[in-house]
């Protein structure tokens, strides 16, 4: 059995609150997490984020997706989701992709879907980048899979499993707060 990479009793308090008060009005959750390449880790970040409220116990699906756009939509991926968490990079290739993707849900119906969208940036902020038209979470580095000498990937540091940047952004997107 894999150990978590949450540390139990580690939510903070803030948003063990913001659930309760949630109580049932919201739930559940539906959050999809959608790469913009194939060489981020989505896979883990949705696997961090589905432990993370596990332990809020705020009920929560998270699911995958991407970076095929249309494969996405045939395997339903994209129905009944709250909230969409697109996985990118500092790089001027994702900025383009994630325009893309934002183009391509307005034009094919998923305004609502657009509107709810939390840009996860892997890596360090530049100072003079331009704030976006939606929220942006950037994560740190130890997101990425990094291999020891001996060839050993860890995918994971503290700091990622510390950091409830992404939770609260999907908390305050799946309340309405997001947007505002």
């Amino acid at each position: 059995m894999r150990a978590h990479k949450t540390k139990p009793g580690a939510a903070p308090e803030e948003l063990k609150q913001q659930v309760a008060e949630l109580g049932s009005r919201i739930l559940p959750i539906s959050v999809l997490v959608f790469t913009l390449d194939t060489h981020l880790p989505f896979c883990e970040i949705a696997e961090h984020l589905a432990e993370q409220f596990g332990e809020l116990e705020c009920q929560t699906t998270v699911a995958t997706a991407g970076p095929q756009r249309v494969q996405s939509v045939r395997e339903g991926k994209f129905t009944g989701v709250n909230v969409l968490v697109a996985v990118g990079d500092t790089s001027a290739e994702s900025e383009d992709r994630l325009m893309e993707l934002v183009e391509w849900l307005l034009a094919n119906g998923r305004k609502e879907l657009a509107a709810n969208l939390i840009y996860a940036v892997l890596g360090h902020e530049h100072q003079n980048h331009p704030a976006p038209a939606f929220s942006r979470v950037v994560l740190p580095r130890s997101y990425y899979a990094r291999t020891q000498q001996s060839g050993l990937k860890l995918p994971w540091a503290a700091s990622a499993r510390e950091s409830w940047e992404l939770a609260h952004a999907v908390l305050d997107y799946a309340v309405g707060l997001g947007a505002e």
